[in-house]
């Protein structure tokens, strides 16, 4: 399947010309991704333009969305899916804390319910309409949903192309050239390593420590939501354990990454083009989003949430051999966690049917129960002696930080912050 997607300003003024789509064509539109859906053939498109064409007569949400819905199918047509996206522009357009993170936000959440609800094997975006930052912060936040989709569906190979088309000059009915501008294949290693990268600086994670939950604090706290679970702390501990490939944390976590991605998902709901709750205070001609969501929360969704799908598995170590296999950020991950678990499935024999640390079935003296070195924890895949419980699940074995009575994963998060 194959879904293009398209940012557009005011359409008022777009005139139909001639358009030549990688080199063929021509096709006559007033719209490029009209015509790259035509040439394509092109499943589902997906159209976001801006809240900000909203009729000067309205002071209402419904008043805004109906209005921009039919300017836009006066000159478009309606022969796309059509999602108002918040925006801001000039003056009368603006977010309550003066940036402009609603629209990456709405974008991102409502393009990846689409990719979820539609499972392609080829996305398309077309850049060439929109104000300034529209295709800049549309195509970030398409990404990152195309990144999370692929994680979360193990797809790899998909295909992700930018389309933009030369400028239209008055006067000139073309054709014009939209060139395939930049085209990559997406690997399911290649998607996570990206939802990874806004978290490995110390200037974001500062951020994200200091300023985004206290925001997600304050929202869970004024609508009675627990965030006991969810803090920055614990989202740090999932972002070294994807990286390491330790996901028999993550296994161990799935209720608090679950409960952690329903707290973050209710703020992003607001933004759900179906239910939008985004509070709109109209006032002396302008038009004010009374909501201030960070960016960064949109990132930590999308950890949450192929984190909760990573970790769906068991705690058997075949189940941690497909995880290692499937999600590993590299091929050093991946064979240390394989090698790691030949060398258990080694002592098989000698395994009991009870959780016994695994330090005392290596035949190690002395075994510091719930001690873990660092470096062993990294070194072995999260299989680190003083911490693993092992037993025999049938003809499977199990694994765990906890026997039911020593309970080492409070250890183990330490190594994880």
């Amino acid at each position: 399947m194959k879904i293009l997607f398209a940012p557009i300003g005011d359409p008022s003024g777009y005139v139909n010309v001639e358009y030549l789509v990688n080199g063929e064509g021509p096709y006559n539109t007033n719209a490029s991704f009209i015509a790259i859906s035509q040439a394509l053939k092109i499943d589902k498109l997906v159209v976001y333009a801006g809240l900000s064409l909203c009729d000067t007569n309205c002071n209402d949400y419904k008043c805004c969305k109906d209005s921009v819905t039919q300017k836009v199918a006066q000159k478009l047509g309606n022969e796309f899916d059509l999602l108002i996206a918040p925006n801001i522009y000039g003056t009368r357009f603006i977010q309550k804390d003066r940036k402009n993170t609603l629209y990456f936000n709405f974008i991102y959440f409502n393009s990846l319910k689409i990719l979820e609800d539609n499972k392609p094997d080829e996305i398309y975006i077309d850049i060439t309409h929109g104000i300034n930052y529209m295709p800049l912060l549309a195509t970030d936040a398409i990404r990152l949903a195309t990144y999370t989709y692929i994680v979360e569906n193990n797809k790899n190979g998909v295909n992700l192309t930018i389309y933009n088309s030369e400028p239209v000059t008055k006067g000139n009915q073309g054709p014009y050239a939209i060139d395939d501008i930049y085209s990559e294949k997406i690997t399911v290693r290649q998607a996570l390593s990206s939802i990874l990268s806004p978290f490995l600086s110390s200037e974001s994670k500062n951020v994200i420590k200091n300023k985004v939950f206290k925001v997600i604090r304050n929202k869970a706290n004024s609508e009675n939501v627990n965030t006991s679970s969810c803090n920055a702390d614990f989202i740090y501990h999932i972002v070294n354990a994807l990286s390491a490939g330790i996901f028999l944390y993550l296994i161990l976590k799935k209720d608090e990454i679950n409960s952690c991605l329903n707290v973050v998902e209710n703020i992003l709901g607001k933004l759900d083009f179906n239910n939008f709750a985004v509070q709109l205070n109209f006032e002396n001609g302008k038009v004010i989003y009374d909501e201030n969501i960070p960016i960064e929360i949109s990132y930590i969704h999308s950890l949450l949430k192929v984190s909760n799908h990573i970790a769906q598995g068991s705690n058997k170590i075949s189940e941690i051999r497909r995880m290692a296999e499937n999600y590993s950020t590299s091929d050093s991950v991946k064979y240390v966690i394989l090698n790691e678990i030949s060398r258990i499935e080694e002592k098989k024999n000698e395994i009991p049917n009870s959780p016994t640390l695994y330090a005392k079935i290596r035949g190690t003296d002395s075994p510091k129960i719930c001690l873990p070195e660092k470096r062993n924890l990294i070194a072995h895949g999260g299989f680190e002696e003083n911490v693993t419980f092992l037993w025999k699940c049938g003809e499977d074995i199990c694994v765990s930080y906890t026997d039911g009575k020593c309970d080492c994963i409070e250890n183990v998060e330490k190594h994880l912050g």
